[in-house]
């Protein structure tokens, strides 16, 4: 570990300056991001990840992983106390191993799929109250020594600050989940509803995007409860819930605003289009059977273009017509089970996240630049001028200036070079060599901070 870190342990300063970034982080997501980052920085590993626990089966998957081989373990299942960090999962022991080949918990599995060497390890549990949800696991340091016990002391503590951050976030998370979403069909309720018809008057007031709007009824479904029974009446309604969200597109919303009525919001689509979605869903409807064949129902569905007025005849009628009930009111007995809700919230919130188009492309999207640089190698006395020729937010295609550099592939180079912004914004990174064509060298990012506003800008301008 670097002097310089050692020295900044020694300051309480230095948990403050952990813990702010995470304490700032909104979601799930983000905490986990500002972690990773953080371990990077502080202890330079080769590879380093983030494994959650399965909470039906108990296996451990790489959920977040950093590093080199990044893209072949991320998403890779462990089974149950299998290898160090099934280990670390089921006792809560922080472990050092020094050498793997002399460790009987070690399993070469994963190395025989990646193609990646594993050396030396340093792993440590993420729990709260005692129970284990994750663990934190480091390969290998860059600068091919072990890790030491002052490195996994250190460690430890941050993945005790991690793991109170990490269940804030959670508890944010599962809450406006139970604000916003019905317990019983897992559709959204009436205030994702009044939050969602707002939004697309917005849309259609600065951008002229129209919508419109299915008000669907089921006439009749009393009877269904007074035949059947309450919870049959709910296992109907849960079936009616998959079956329409089968019959619409993906960018459609649909609500449960009362007990047995239902909403869509259609957005960019004409009174023409929705006319049509509405005698598609009837007809399909008037064939469908639920509970097991028994039950058929008898649906209304009401149609309009969703403006100003609109919006606010729909949101009186619903109001005034249908008070919320404690029944349409989520509960939430669940959300104090993090151990077994973290990961398939987490899940949740990744399929949910609607990033913006253009930085998520430009993510990946090279442009085409002609910026002067340096660079140093990590590990050989080697350094010199570099024209970054191609640059992306993950990675960076560059030329030495030097004919005999000694860059090889899988090598780790420190670069910084100047953007031609009008800050002339200094960016410093250290790459992992991807491959090497004489003097002109392709390389990702090694550790990438989770905001990066100078390139970000750089990219929108």
């Amino acid at each position: 570990m670097d002097k310089e870190i050692i020295e900044r342990v020694k300051n309480a300063s230095f948990f403050l300056e952990i813990g702010k970034p995470l304490a700032k982080a909104k979601t799930i997501k983000d905490t986990l991001d500002v972690l990773m980052y953080q371990v990077g920085s502080i202890f330079q590993p080769m590879n380093w990840s983030l494994l959650l626990k399965d909470p039906k089966s108990g296996d451990m998957v790489f959920t977040v992983v950093v590093g080199a081989n990044k893209e072949k373990l991320q998403g890779v299942r462990i089974p149950k106390g299998e290898g160090i960090a099934g280990h670390i999962l089921n006792t809560g022991e922080s472990l050092i191993v020094e050498n793997v080949e002399e460790d009987k918990r070690f399993s070469i599995r994963i190395d025989e799929s990646t193609g990646f060497k594993t050396q030396s390890i340093i792993g440590v549990p993420l729990k709260t109250d005692d129970k284990i949800f994750g663990v934190i696991e480091l390969i290998n340091k860059l600068s091919g020594d072990n890790f030491t016990q002052f490195e996994l002391n250190l460690l430890t503590t941050i993945a005790e600050y991690a793991a109170i951050a990490i269940e804030r976030s959670y508890y944010n998370q599962a809450l406006k989940k139970i604000a916003l979403t019905d317990s019983l069909t897992g559709l959204k309720n009436r205030n994702s509803f009044e939050r969602a018809l707002n939004n697309r008057v917005e849309m259609l007031k600065r951008y002229g995007v129209i919508s419109s709007i299915l008000i669907i009824d089921i006439k009749g479904f009393k009877k269904v409860n007074e035949k059947y029974g309450h919870t049959s009446g709910d296992k109907v309604l849960r079936e009616f819930a998959a079956a329409l969200i089968s019959m619409l597109r993906v960018v459609d919303e649909t609500f449960r605003y009362s007990g047995d009525k239902f909403t869509v919001i259609m957005p960019q689509t004409s009174l023409d289009k929705a006319e049509q979605a509405k005698i598609r869903i009837l007809n399909k409807l008037s064939s469908e059977l639920f509970l097991d064949g028994k039950v058929s129902l008898n649906i209304t569905i009401g149609m309009r273009l969703i403006d100003e007025e609109t919006t606010k005849e729909i949101l009186d009628f619903v109001n005034k017509k249908n008070p919320l009930s404690p029944s349409s009111i989520a509960q939430d007995a669940d959300v104090e089970r993090m151990e077994s809700n973290l990961k398939p919230l987490l899940d949740e919130e990744a399929e949910k996240i609607e990033a913006d188009e253009l930085a998520e492309k430009n993510k990946t999207h090279y442009k085409d630049v002609m910026l002067a640089g340096d660079y140093t190698h990590f590990s050989k006395n080697d350094y010199g001028h570099i024209t970054v020729k191609k640059l992306s937010m993950k990675g960076v295609e560059f030329e030495t200036m030097r004919k005999q550099h000694k860059i090889d592939i899988y090598d780790i180079v420190d670069v910084t070079f100047n953007l031609d912004d009008n800050k002339r914004s200094l960016i410093k990174r250290r790459v992992r060599v991807d491959s090497v064509n004489d003097k002109t060298i392709e390389a990702e990012f090694y550790n990438p901070p989770p905001y990066d506003k100078n390139l970000w800008f750089y990219f929108m301008a």
